[in-house]
């Protein structure tokens, strides 16, 4: 099936959820993880560990409160099938998992269900596990 939805109001909130994982929670994520992780390991560099901090201090919550009120208790996040919406807003969380980071099941447990539904499925957890 198609990643992006063709009735438009469907369409555009996929649009809209890419665009949210692109610019706010990968942007996030990217602070953390570049500082924490490819400085360090791969470019041989210190990283930022205070630019790092902040991102999870202060940035990460808002964005794991506002995902955890509009991801579904079950399912996906358009049209009820796995849309790019799904595969944007799940790919930051791998790199979180690398960073030992995930949401904690207590305070945002639709959040953490569904991230689990989504990193579960063959064709993702394929690549997670590479």
């Amino acid at each position: 099936p198609n990643l992006i939805p063709e009735e438009p109001k469907a369409r555009a909130r996929t649009i809209y959820w890419d665009e949210f994982a692109d610019t706010m929670l990968a942007a996030c994520g990217n602070k953390m993880f570049f500082n924490r992780i490819v400085a360090p390991r791969f470019l041989g560099q210190e990283g930022d560990e205070a630019i790092a901090a902040k991102a999870e201090a202060e940035e990460l919550p808002p964005l794991l409160d506002y995902l955890e009120r509009c991801v579904p208790e079950s399912g996906f996040l358009i049209e009820d099938r796995i849309t790019l919406a799904d595969l944007a807003v799940a790919s930051p969380f791998v790199n979180f998992r690398h960073l030992g980071l995930s949401p904690d099941p207590d305070r945002h447990p639709r959040l953490a269900a569904y991230l689990g539904r989504i990193h579960e499925r063959p064709s993702f957890a394929t690549w997670i596990q590479k």
